[in-house]
């Protein structure tokens, strides 16, 4: 046996190469495949063994003299600042839009980073080969490319905080140092960065748990599924780079047919042969582009994969092992990598040519000479250059510079950027082909600003007025056009300000050119405030109204000797002449308002002992003004008070210590620690056994007398003069009301205590600003606290009226409020009360603007404690001139404002022409570099105003071009300062490489979501026409073969990506921008069920959208540089592309709506046929993965995943039945999960061997159930369902593990 595993190694191969990082993988994966796991590892050891014995003997040193920087990088920087003020010098010309110069700037500097990116390389090489960075960088032990470019080269374009690119790059590198400047600007990509590695990591771990949920269930559950589909392989293919190349893409799969070779016909492999590395490159060395393969999509296994459909295991390089849990392996293979992933690109302001459009350069110096017969059509870049495209592919001749003819194909849609005759220069970029990759585009708007203040005039400007939903006015710009700013000093007055000046008249520096008045608008005393740190007074108060109590004075309580302190504890006194002593409730700066308390009188005539009832005796209250502090008495009058002590208890009845009806002495306990303070009989209030209150009622007990008593209504007032009143024998009016105690009727004569109201009122001598305005005034009210009739509960004393100081307002003007002032009299020792009505005005120091401030001026016209009359005028506030000028215009805006436009010298130039003939025209708008006369140009821009002999006189001006669809923000001829918004440019920004990739992309496709701004698809197959209407809208028509066509209009703004004559398939998109997947299914079921049965359409569509869903998934791991092998993506896309959606259940059970598998409706359909029954109609569903999880068979498992309550309700209402087929379900049940060792070896039965069998087991089965005892009871067991196919007992029930086992050993022995 043992020569059997002896191992003879090849003959030795020697390698003479540099090992660097590509090399190591290449070797390690050659040790793998051809020798196996263990030689493979002992080769890694041996390696590592060998890096450490030389890195102990010499390591890499490292120095700041080691970052070498190319001696070329200050020419690359020259000439590129030189090509950026070009592209500054066409946009201040008005050539190019503010958005075609920031993307031509953008890509300038792109291209000058990538230059010197090769210049640093190129100098390592041939200057410093064994460069420790340069070792380190390409050998791939530490660092890139592109961080070397930072160290040595230049660090490049920047983006903002919102992602945009700041038009400014960092020209420094890490060894020259950056500046302030520089360093900020890297901060905020640093932030960004720190902030999206947070972001990703969450974000990946969640997308892994939502994979592993879908496809946890998949195992291999069987050898071969006979399938009679595979899908297509070829080398993943995008924007002409292949990303993953055939030969990769076979490696580990199983063949679907048997291939030959194309040359020779011979076999090169069989059918159902699993693909190593030697084959699949033998395979693409024979010539041969694409190969049908067995894969996960097309397997037939239910509810599994089938192990020839999954072919490798690629952990160890030969087919998957059968029960191995594929779907988490599939899972954790794309939710690894998610952190690699980039979560968004932070080049969103511009995107480098290179990704959008490959290049066509000139292959020499030369001439390019163009047909007649050329059908073009003008466009213009995004650099704002006229170019021309292609309407049909063209060979055009080139001529070198000896006059020889070279002839060079130009294809279908290609941009030239040459003329007729035009010359180009060797590696000029004479033209571009645009991409028909996933190019997406996203309309964004660019405010277009100002950049001098002016009059704006347009000039070939056709503007048109759209009104919007909401009734806003739109004008917008359906052509684009020039938008003249012509200099001058712009003023903007508010609509209050009184112009000083006159159209057409000079003014000089410093002139009054409008001035802005305070009024006041009720006149009175004039107060200034203290002045700011600046000198000026900013506010003054107009004192309008008055009102002092000169017989009073306010006195301070002891430690505090502020009056104007706001102490709410200890209140200041208002004592009157008369003795009168008021609590003030108010405070100096407090704001009063009509009927506002100001002061309460100290006053205890109005007190009582104990809480009571109180009665209203002969006067009135006023309803109106009701508040807290109780109601107006009008008139005189008296208060009857029935005095009664009230206790609030709360407590079980069983804890009291008297009882009702009981006469009690004062100091007796009530309850434990509760005593009452009065004399007088019990009332107990109770609730539920539980005491509410317990009252105390003073008075004495009279016999009741039915015979008369029964006819009183009780309880009731009696005075002294009532004829009843001498039989109690009583003085002073009584309370009576009847009581009970211990079951005795009793009659109980209360006292009653009156308490007498009159008019007597403190006097109050007032002092007025004004006799004749006596807006306000201070009175005094007396108020009752309590309603008539109501019980005041309390066992201490209470106040029933009190006297207040109030503040009156005169009626025409209720709302007023008033200040409240302590005025200082006698050497500020005591105060008077004085309550004022003030009148605050500003004084802005920036009526005229912010901007304008330096050169207004603002005089006070009153004086402090001067008494003016309403209307005078306060203060005012000058605008002057900031220098000698012409005023042009003042014209009114329509927030009635005024602009007054002012010319200077620096304004107006005039340009010598020595008697020259002028070439231009008064009116005419000129640009910087124009020719004006015979070589006379002019170096300004804008419009001439006049012409002489020997001078032009222009008017100085910047022009903006405006691109069509811009929103304009301003008129013609109105008046604009700089920073204004002139316009809104709504432009087209491509959204290509990182910015549609990373995490947010995968999420995207494996959650099926419809993308933001879907591509429009085509809707058969077939052959393009392009035709423009008038209004430049693009008409596509597709022609199918039998003559019949769909048509598309398409707006200016929706960007094609087809060509006139182009034939088109099904379902490809017509414009940029992601497909929608589920428009993609629904079309090819579509086509495919006209022309095919129900079943095989859905298959159909469904292979489609999958091939697209892997392919896509693919795009973003491989432009990330992260290979995954195709199975593990197609592993999770089965899972969502395996349910269909019942339309119509015809003679079925199923219902319209509902969610089945594709296999199951269809074995549903057959038995339907055979009975003669309607089929089920259905169309086929793509599930995102987070939805695929919650449709699965076993609810345990979804309930597991989210939504836990719902998932396990629904389940409970519909009588759901788990089956644990899959390995969640297994683990939270507490069963041996069917995978790996778990799986059941049962299925290695032959289905053959066993049916024939069939009698005999089955047979043996019921021999066996009989002999057990029928009394018992038994326990229930789960079965796996492929294992009761097998033994054809899917009809029987299966009561424990002994029965399968019996049955195993019955086959075996037979």
């Amino acid at each position: 046996m043992k020569e059997k595993y002896l191992f003879i190694p090849p003959k030795p191969k020697f390698t003479n190469k540099t090992i660097d990082k590509k090399e190591l993988k290449k070797l390690m994966a050659w040790a793998f495949s051809n020798y196996g796991t263990g030689r493979a590892s002992y080769l890694a050891d041996k390696l590592k063994d060998l890096g450490f014995r030389y890195a102990t003997k010499a390591g890499l040193s490292l120095s700041v003299e080691d970052l070498r920087v190319p001696p070329t990088k200050r020419e690359i920087l020259k000439r590129t600042n030189e090509e950026i003020n070009l592209t500054q010098q066409k946009y201040e010309r008005g050539e190019i839009t503010t958005i075609e110069r920031f993307q031509k700037v953008i890509d300038t500097w792109n291209n000058a980073s990538e230059e010197l990116k090769n210049e640093v390389i190129k100098y390592f090489k041939e200057t410093d080969p064994l460069n420790t960075i340069y070792i380190m960088a390409f050998s791939g032990a530490r660092g890139n490319i592109s961080q070397v470019r930072q160290l040595v080269g230049m660090r490049g374009l920047m983006a903002d905080p919102q992602g945009q690119i700041i038009d400014l790059p960092i020209k420094s590198n890490f060894r020259e140092g950056l500046t302030v400047t520089d360093y900020i600007i890297s901060s905020y990509g640093a932030r960004k960065g720190l902030v999206d590695t947070a972001l990703r990591t969450a974000d990946s771990g969640y997308l892994t748990r939502r994979l592993v949920d879908v496809a946890q269930d998949i195992i291999i559950r069987e050898i071969d599924c006979d399938t009679e589909r595979g899908i297509l392989l070829k080398d993943m293919v995008s924007n002409n780079q292949t990303l993953i190349p055939l030969q990769n893409r076979l490696l580990g799969r199983v063949l679907f047919e048997t291939l030959y070779s194309p040359e020779t016909a011979n076999v090169i492999a069989h059918i159902n042969q699993d693909l190593d590395h030697n084959t699949a490159e033998f395979i693409v060395e024979s010539g041969i582009k694409s190969v049908i393969v067995r894969s996960p999509l097309t397997c037939e296994s239910s509810r599994s994969v089938c192990q020839f459909c999954y072919g490798w295991n690629l952990a160890h390089g030969a087919l998957v092992d059968l029960g191995e849990a594929v779907g988490i392996i599939a899972a954790q293979s794309i939710g690894e990598p998610g952190t690699q992933l980039t979560m968004r690109t932070f080049h969103t302001g511009g995107v480098f040519t290179g990704e959008l459009a490959e290049q066509i350069k000139a292959p020499f110096n030369g001439v390019l000479r163009i047909p007649k017969s050329f059908r073009t059509r003008l466009i213009r870049t995004r650099h704002g250059e006229e170019a021309y495209i292609l309407e049909q592919s063209y060979k055009l001749d080139l001529y070198d510079s000896s006059y020889f003819k070279h002839k060079m194909e130009f294809k279908q849609g290609t941009i030239l950027f040459l003329n007729d005759n035009e010359q180009f220069k060797e590696s000029q970029v004479i033209g571009e082909i645009s991409t028909k990759g996933n190019v997406i585009t996203e309309r964004v708007t660019k405010d277009l600003n100002t950049e001098n203040s002016g009059e704006v005039c347009f000039s070939n400007l056709y503007v048109e007025e759209k009104i919007d939903r909401q009734g806003n006015v739109i004008v917008n710009t359906p052509k684009g056009g020039c938008l003249w700013i012509l200099s001058g000093e712009v003023y903007n007055l508010p609509s209050y300000a009184e112009i000083q000046v006159q159209e057409k008249k000079y003014v000089k520096a410093n002139e009054i050119l409008a001035t802005s008045k305070v009024i006041s608008d009720c006149g009175g005393l004039v107060r200034l405030n203290p002045p700011n740190n600046y000198g000026h007074v900013t506010e003054l108060q107009i004192v309008t109204s008055s009102v002092c109590i000169d017989n009073a004075k306010i006195i301070t309580k002891e430690n505090d000797t502020n009056p104007h302190s706001n102490n709410s504890d200890n209140p200041c006194i208002l004592e009157f002449e008369d003795g009168a002593k008021f609590t003030m409730l108010c405070s100096p700066g407090n704001k009063i308002v009509n009927s506002q308390f100001l002061a309460e009188l100290i006053d205890s005539n109005y007190q009582t002992t104990t809480g009571g009832i109180i009665k209203y005796n002969n006067f009135e209250v006023s309803k109106k003004n009701k508040s807290k502090k109780g109601y107006e008495i009008l008139g005189e009058g008296s208060l009857l008070w029935i005095p009664e002590e009230t206790h609030e208890i709360n407590k079980d009845i069983s804890l009291l210590l008297v009882e009702e009806g009981q006469f009690i002495n004062s100091g007796t306990e009530i309850v434990k620690e509760v005593f009452n303070i009065t004399e007088g009989y019990v009332q107990i209030i109770q609730e539920n056994e539980i005491v509410k209150e317990v009252i105390i009622k003073p008075g004495q007990e009279y016999p009741f007398n039915f015979d008369t008593d029964f006819k009183q209504d009780y309880p009731t007032i009696i005075k002294e003069d009532d004829p009843i009143h001498i039989k109690y024998n009583i003085s002073g009016t009584l309370f009576l009301e009847p009581f009970e105690y211990r079951q005795e009727k009793k009659l109980l004569i209360r006292p009653v205590t009156e308490f007498k109201i009159d008019n007597n009122e403190t006097k109050l001598s007032k002092i007025f600003l004004n006799e004749d305005n006596k807006i306000i005034t201070i009175k005094t009210t007396k108020r009752v606290l309590f309603k008539d009739g109501q019980r005041v509960k309390s066992k201490y004393g209470v106040d029933l009226l009190k006297t207040y100081l109030i503040m009156s307002v005169d009626s025409d003007q209720p709302h007023l409020s008033a200040d409240v002032e302590f005025v200082p009299i006698r050497d500020n020792e005591t105060y008077k009360l004085q309550l004022t009505v003030l009148e605050t005005l500003q004084i802005k120091q920036d009526d005229f603007g912010e901007a304008n401030k330096r050169i207004t001026v603002t005089n006070l016209s009153v004086t402090e404690n001067q008494l003016i009359e309403s209307g005078s005028t306060v203060a005012k506030t000058h605008l002057l001139s900031n220098s000698d000028g012409f005023i042009q215009s003042i014209n009114k805006t329509d927030q009635s404002t005024f602009k007054i436009l002012m010319l200077t010298e620096t304004d107006e130039r005039n340009i010598s022409i020595n008697g020259q003939t002028p070439q231009v025209s008064q009116g005419d708008f000129i640009r910087s570099g124009d020719q004006i006369a015979t070589n006379i140009v002019s170096q300004t821009s804008g419009q001439i105003v006049d012409i002489n002999k020997n001078t032009i006189k222009v008017r100085a001006g910047n022009p903006y071009l405006v691109s069509s669809n811009a929103i304009l923000q301003v008129k013609n001829n109105s008046l604009v300062e700089r920073g204004d918004t002139l316009a809104i440019l709504v432009f087209e920004r491509s959204k290509t490489g990182d910015i549609v990739q990373g995490l947010p992309r995968i999420e995207e496709i494996l959650e099926a979501r419809k993308p933001k701004e879907p591509s429009k698809l085509a809707q058969r197959p077939g052959k393009i026409t392009l035709s423009y209407d008038s209004e430049d809208n693009k008409c596509i028509r597709i022609f199918s073969s039998n003559g019949e066509y769909n048509e598309y209009i398409m707006s200016g703004l929706q960007k094609m990506i087809v060509s006139n004559g182009d034939n088109i398939l099904l379902a490809e998109p017509l414009t940029d921008g992601a497909p929608n997947p589920h428009e993609m299914l629904g079309l090819f079921f579509n086509f495919y069920k006209e022309r095919m049965p129900l079943y095989e359409a859905a298959k159909l569509g469904l292979q489609k959208v999958q091939s697209y869903l892997v392919n896509e998934v693919q795009n973003v791991y491989q432009s990330q540089n992260v290979d995954i092998s195709d199975k593990h993506i197609e592993v999770i896309v089965r899972q969502m592309t395996s349910k269909v959606k019942v339309e119509d259940g015809g003679d079925t059970t199923l219902l319209p709506g509902e969610l089945v598998e594709l296999q199951q409706i269809e074995n549903i359909n057959e038995a339907m046929t055979l009975t003669k029954g309607l089929p089920a109609k259905y169309s086929p569903v793509l599930l995102g993965i987070t939805k695929s999880s919650l449709n699965t068979d076993s609810f345990i498992s979804a309930a597991s995943f989210q939504e836990t309550t719902r998932v396990l309700t629904e389940a409970a209402i519909e009588g759901k039945a788990d089956w644990l087929r899959g390995l969640k379900e297994n683990v939270i049940i507490g069963r041996l999960i069917p995978a790996g060792t778990g799986f059941n070896s049962y299925n290695d039965v032959s289905k053959n061997f066993v049916s024939d069998k069939k009698n005999q087991i089955s047979d043996a089965y019921e021999e066996n159930t009989k002999n057990n005892n029928d009394d018992q009871a038994l326990e229930n067991i789960i079965l796996d369902d492929s294992i009761a196919r097998n033994y054809n007992l899917i009809n029987n029930p299966v009561n424990n593990f002994d029965t399968i086992d019996q049955n195993f050993n019955i086959s075996k022995d037979i």
